[in-house]
């Protein structure tokens, strides 16, 4: 039920970045890009809210205007900073466009994660989806931040179910 919800809008959005840019638009789009961010993840645990530090890492090359295909890799610590890592990685699709200095980005990702519980780690499979803006410093390097959402599959009773994250950081560029 909830990939059909999705399934439209992917459908869309690619279908919109594979249509040939003109010659101006495409000197907009990046070859790659990289991001380094920083942040911190809210999940319940047995009802109770709580906040744990992440490290996300991610790499995508374009493949059609601004659609990307990529992968990322993510520690999840128990507390701060970053206390007993849970480390995880996965496939992303994204559409990273650019207008001007301003950087959109907007994915779907996949993976596995190992999850710190309070009694130990916990192995997850995960799909989720983010938003950032970022803003070009420099003509291969800027600022952005991201929000994102997570699901975990097969967790254990009282273990959180999805996550919400807020991160910053910086990414760099091939034009």
């Amino acid at each position: 039920m909830g990939v059909k919800r999705f399934a439209p809008i992917v459908v869309l959005a690619v279908s919109l970045a594979i249509q040939s840019p003109s010659p101006a638009a495409a000197s907009e789009n990046d070859i790659a890009a990289f991001d380094v961010l920083f942040g911190g993840t809210t999940a319940k645990f047995a009802g109770q809210r709580k906040w744990q530090p992440t490290l996300w890492l991610d790499g995508t090359a374009g493949v059609a205007g601004p659609l990307h295909l990529g992968a990322y890799f993510q520690w999840l610590g128990r507390s701060w900073p970053l206390e007993d890592p849970g480390f995880g990685g996965g496939g992303m699709i994204a559409l990273r466009p650019n207008v001007k200095k301003l950087r959109i980005t907007g994915a779907f990702t996949g993976g596995y994660l190992k999850v710190p519980l309070p009694m130990g780690s916990e192995g997850a499979g995960t799909i989720g989806a983010l938003f950032g803006l970022g803003y070009s410093l420099l003509d291969w390097m800027g600022v952005e931040v991201r929000g994102r959402w997570m699901r975990y599959f097969r967790m254990p009773d009282g273990a959180p179910q999805y996550a919400w994250s807020i991160e910053a950081g910086f990414s760099f560029f091939v034009k």
